[in-house]
């Protein structure tokens, strides 16, 4: 199996994980809680034994890069008001009902709502910013599906971004 079939699970294990993250204030020492937390999610993912290891390294990589970042720390601070993480809404679209998790959302000290995507895959090849860039055009449609939703529910301000802990990349806009 490629690291890149484990990028997936590791999305969903990360974002479990650091749920915890944003709620609490977490120091890097802290990461070996989230290690058996990522253990035991990844084998109930069927992910194979002998794979455990490198996707928990790619795991620990990612919330360690987020905690070192100031952006990750900005990002996953309990300070902010109307906060979650793992989120679920469902509202309706073209005819049916259209369920979504949002990874990280919250009001800033400004009273913009914010709804975050976290991307924990690597990036080899070109240049990181012209990668960047088409993750946004990939991943656009996807958050402002879950801004549509929020804009509902209430009247603010909404801004939209992608956060690459592992590259310290982040692209934003607003909706």
């Amino acid at each position: 199996m490629q690291i890149c079939l484990l990028l997936k699970p590791m999305d969903s294990i990360f974002d479990s994980t650091y749920q915890t993250v944003g709620i609490d204030h977490v120091e890097s020492g802290d990461l070996r809680r989230f290690e058996q937390i990522g253990r035991k999610m990844l084998a109930r993912l069927g992910v194979p034994v002998g794979r455990i290891k490198v996707a928990l390294e790619e795991i620990d990589a990612a919330l360690q890069a987020a905690l070192e970042d100031e952006r990750g720390r900005w990002i996953l601070s309990g300070l902010h008001e109307k906060a979650d993480c793992e989120l679920a809404l469902s509202g309706k679209r073209d005819g049916g009902i259209d369920h979504m998790v949002i990874d990280r959302t919250f009001v800033d000290e400004h009273g913009t709502r914010w709804i975050i995507d976290f991307k924990t895959g690597a990036h080899t090849g070109g240049g990181v910013d012209e990668f960047l860039d088409r993750e946004q055009e990939r991943y656009r449609q996807q958050l402002e599906r879950y801004a549509v939703i929020m804009s509902k529910m209430e009247e603010r301000p909404i801004r939209l971004g992608l956060y690459f802990p592992l590259l310290g990349g982040w692209r934003e806009w607003s909706f």
